[in-house]
């Protein structure tokens, strides 16, 4: 019998501990008959195989930032990757870096920096690989180049439903490689191995402006979208940021003390210098008076580590103490006009429930080609809302306040990421209706006895483009 690496069943010491190793704190009470940790790609085929003749459906985890925790299957079997071929390889000669699913970003990158190499990872440091590509990929400076998926992978070593092990690429299984990017959770094999190009790495500048937005919100919200236009794309991250300015105060519990709203501006750059990147900065020099008699803080333009931008970002996005969230996004319509933006997310980032949620806006100005992968929505930005709180007898309220702001949100919408999918919540689409159909016969073919199923919290009646 081919070993299946180590098994974990609802009796074992550590079966609780690993099902609930998430992100979140809010994991769904689903109990998957069994969970592996495989080490190789041998032990995945033979997983696939055991769970097609013992008729079993399929959930794959990486690196458990799935708000949704979508990976468990009620009575199948969770695939965890964190352990799956724990090495990362880089070929000298073709400049491309080999590694696993289960790698997180904080390993790539500090492997990679060793080597003096680079390719846009993810901006969390614990996120794994295998989730961050599957959604695509909205890696470091998405808005020259693009996710993550789109150029940078060259091949994947995939693990089929009926448990055979293939490697895809443009040319060959080039259906399964189309298929993989913006599938997310509803993909249908097992990544075990990712090959990605890189570049010479560079260094890494920042920063950031705080204003205290209460009064100002729309036309400060405005005034940052035209200036966005203006900051050169490559090699330039932007982020903005919401949140109550008793974010870091314990306060009374989980509602917020005040109710004032901080707009945080952040330009990160990939630059050779100090003067590069301050030129490309250089939109955010001057604040127009009515918006600067109102600055709270701004730190000027420095070389950072990696370290220190993940601290930054973990500074908003609290876990390990109990957090549970509830995340959803649009990805905006480049139609929209900003004035009718403004007026459609403006709930999402000012009416935040909770001391601890964050607003989030991200110009991406990406329009992917639908030949080229399934991953195809324009998109000019992606808005999110963060709401996070501690109190279970909170999820009810909290759930709510999210569907209603979003619906609004969805009028400026033309999709959500693949990642942010609650199918308790509102549809959306995560590809355009005919890619969609085409993912959907691609699916049908690999695994036409659905062993994975996370394609229906996005492939319902209701979304599908022949319904």
């Amino acid at each position: 019998m081919l070993s299946t690496g180590e098994k974990l069943t609802p009796d074992s010491r550590d079966y609780e501990a690993t099902r609930s190793r998430f992100f979140n704190s809010r994991v769904p009470a689903i109990k998957p008959a069994a969970i592996y940790q495989p080490t190789t790609t041998a032990e995945v085929a033979a997983i696939m195989q055991n769970a097609s003749t013992a008729d079993l459906k399929v959930g794959v985890r990486s690196g458990g930032h799935l708000f949704v925790c979508a990976s468990l299957v009620e009575n199948g079997l969770l695939i965890d990757t964190s352990k799956l071929n724990k090495t990362i390889v880089y070929d000298s000669v073709t400049k491309v870096v080999a590694f696993s699913p289960g790698h997180r970003v904080r390993e790539l990158a500090t492997e990679l920096e060793a080597m003096k190499r680079f390719f846009p990872w993810g901006h969390s440091r614990d996120v794994g690989a295998g989730g961050f590509l599957l959604a695509g990929g909205q890696g470091l400076f998405v808005r020259g180049w693009g996710y993550t998926s789109d150029t940078w992978v060259t091949q994947l070593e995939v693990v089929t439903a009926k448990g055979e092990v293939v490697l895809c690429n443009k040319k060959d299984n080039a259906d399964l490689f189309w298929a993989a990017p913006g599938s997310g959770r509803g993909y249908f094999g097992v990544v075990t191995r990712i090959w990605v190009k890189t570049i010479p790495a560079r260094k890494v500048f920042d920063t950031t402006i705080i204003v205290d937005s209460t009064d100002i919100f729309k036309p400060l919200l405005k005034w940052v979208l035209e200036t966005s236009d203006k900051v050169p794309k490559y090699g330039v991250d932007l982020f903005f940021l919401t949140f109550r300015s008793d974010m870091d105060e314990p306060g009374d519990g989980e509602e917020s003390d005040r109710k004032r709203i901080m707009f945080l501006i952040n330009e990160t750059v990939w630059a050779d210098s100090l003067e590069e990147a301050q030129v490309l900065a250089s939109p955010w020099d001057k604040l127009p008076d009515e918006f600067a008699k109102l600055q709270v803080q701004r730190i000027a333009v420095a070389e950072r580590s990696w370290e220190e931008l993940w601290a930054a970002q973990e500074k908003f996005q609290p876990h390990g103490n109990g957090e549970r969230w509830n995340v959803d996004s649009i990805m905006t319509d480049p139609r929209a006009s900003y004035d009718d933006l403004i007026d459609a997310i403006t709930p999402a980032l000012y009416e935040l429930p909770t001391r601890l949620s964050t607003g989030t806006v991200c110009p991406l100005d990406y329009y992917p080609d639908e030949a080229d992968q399934a991953l195809s929505l324009p998109q000019k930005c992606y808005v999110s809302a963060m709401n996070c709180w501690r109190d279970p007898k909170r999820d009810a309220t909290n759930d709510a306040w999210m569907q209603r702001v979003f619906e609004r949100a969805a009028k400026a919408s033309c999709g959500i990421y693949v990642a942010d999918v609650n199918e308790k919540a509102r549809d959306a689409l995560v590809m355009t209706p005919s890619a969609l159909e085409k993912w959907l016969k691609i699916r049908a073919h690999w695994d036409p006895d659905e062993r994975f199923v996370g394609h229906w919290a996005f492939s319902r009646p209701g979304l599908r483009p022949f319904a």
